[in-house]
């Protein structure tokens, strides 16, 4: 008798709502060099955590992956251009995407009452 193996294989999809906000924040200009794009970005411990899509890389070995997770340096900054938030951090410039749900505005709208960085 044959033994039946179950295999589950988890995945993030994007949205096309996460899609359209990534591909239309990609053709805009902002006024400071862009490092990266986060999708479903939360702060924490002062950093940014989220997806990562079109990172310029100093190395390829550092550099993430699209799609791939990723947590910013230490967040100095962050000022709003057209309807998207950019961070400036210890390692470069990010736009914010879109937030993680359920959680990830209310702790950038947290970081932003802080005001220490913002």
């Amino acid at each position: 008798m044959s033994e039946i193996i179950e295999v589950e294989f988890h995945s993030k999809e994007l949205t096309d709502f996460q899609l359209d906000r990534l591909e239309r924040a990609s053709i805009r200009k902002y006024s400071a060099p862009v490092t990266g794009f986060i999708s479903d970005a939360f702060i924490a411990n002062d950093t940014c955590l989220g997806v990562s899509f079109d990172h310029v890389g100093q190395d390829d070995a550092f550099r993430p992956s699209d799609g791939g997770l990723i947590r910013t340096g230490k967040i100095q900054r962050a000022w709003k251009e057209g309807g998207y938030w950019l961070l400036e951090t210890q390692n470069g410039n990010y736009v914010l995407c879109s937030f993680l749900r359920g959680f990830g505005r209310r702790s950038f709208c947290e970081l932003l009452r802080s005001g220490e960085r913002c």
